[in-house]
């Protein structure tokens, strides 16, 4: 129950940041590519910029940015640099145009091509970001960043093979990143390649232990692959972990676990728990209502996926919960 795109932007918020701010070229590829890719080096003023880009001093960092720009028009590392400023203070169109920018004055500058196709394929523009991101990974092979976010583009495509090949190169260049492998569980998920799922869910599970959010979404996986009995093992050790209010997420997969199991008492009293935490959720509200049903108690089952639909009446849980209700007897 925990979504993609949060355990994406978890990866990607230190790994964009850091490739952009990169001061030394990537090793060289296993293959050289075509076209010699560049590293545009940073004057003093932009390197104290990007210092207080790091600290978290966005607004100071912009203003180095621009007067290195308006000092010279054609630093293209400025540009980059005034883009990540702009997408950390949530102008997206300002932080397009400015990697765009830095693209047109170096055709070789991987790092603005993948900057700008993160920025495009979140503006749902698929093609356009496919093609700045396959140039910054025809550039610069081992710029992971980039072939993490073509993998999520073509997945998106689905161009599933695609997606496989960058996600899978992802984790070769990353073997102890657990983040590209539950990504890649996922999609195999998606597309019913279970076997290949737990492959990845189980190799990832050393890494992410004492991580909570990323220990949800392994037990996710684990429990869609058909593992509940190892996704009950990793969420149980994480909630005991959590201290006195976990987060609902974790109540709620949890839950969802015992269920799949076949722990009806231990579905019910987590995900009751989960419920008095955040009483305005609709899938929680349907999950437990689907819980009580299988219990037996149909009359607070119906209470709580009536409860689902009143929340959002066009959800996606809502048809659900109607369909149930039309169920139970």
């Amino acid at each position: 129950m925990i979504g993609r795109e949060l355990l994406r932007a978890f990866w990607l918020a230190a790994v964009v940041l850091s490739a952009a701010c990169a001061s030394s070229p990537s090793p060289p590829a296993e293959s050289a590519p075509e076209e010699l890719v560049s590293h545009p080096a940073a004057t003093p003023d932009v390197l104290r910029g990007e210092q207080l880009l790091v600290n978290g001093r966005v607004r100071e960092a912009q203003q180095v940015f621009e007067q290195a720009i308006a000092d010279d028009p054609d630093d293209a590392r400025a540009w980059l640099d005034l883009g990540l400023t702009h997408e950390a203070k949530g102008d997206l169109g300002a932080a397009q145009a400015a990697y765009r920018r830095a693209t047109e004055i170096d055709p070789h500058f991987a790092e603005a091509f993948n900057n700008l196709g993160v920025l495009l394929r979140e503006a749902g523009q698929l093609d356009e970001a496919t093609a700045a991101l396959e140039r910054a990974v025809g550039l610069d092979p081992d710029l992971t960043a980039a072939r993490f976010n073509l993998g999520l583009t073509y997945e998106e495509q689905q161009r599933f093979d695609d997606a496989e090949r960058e996600y899978l190169a992802t984790i070769e260049q990353l073997p102890g990143d657990p983040v590209p492998r539950i990504n890649l569980a996922m999609m195999y998920l998606d597309i019913d390649r279970q076997a290949d799922a737990l492959v990845q869910l189980r190799a990832a599970l050393p890494s992410v232990r004492g991580d909570v959010l990323l220990s949800i979404a392994v037990g996710e996986g684990l429990r869609r692959a058909g593992a509940p009995e190892e996704a009950v093992a990793v969420l149980r050790s994480t909630l005991d972990e959590a201290g006195a209010r976990p987060p609902t997420e974790l109540l709620a997969e949890l839950a969802l676990a015992y269920y799949a199991v076949g722990d009806l008492d231990s579905a019910e009293e987590t995900m009751r728990r989960a419920i008095a935490q955040d009483e305005i959720d609709p899938a929680l509200q349907y999950a437990y209502g689907s819980i009580l049903a299988k219990q037996g108690q149909v009359g607070k089952a119906r209470a709580h996926l009536r409860r689902a639909v009143k929340l959002d009446p066009d959800g996606p849980y809502a048809e659900r919960a109607r369909r149930r209700l039309g169920s139970l007897k």
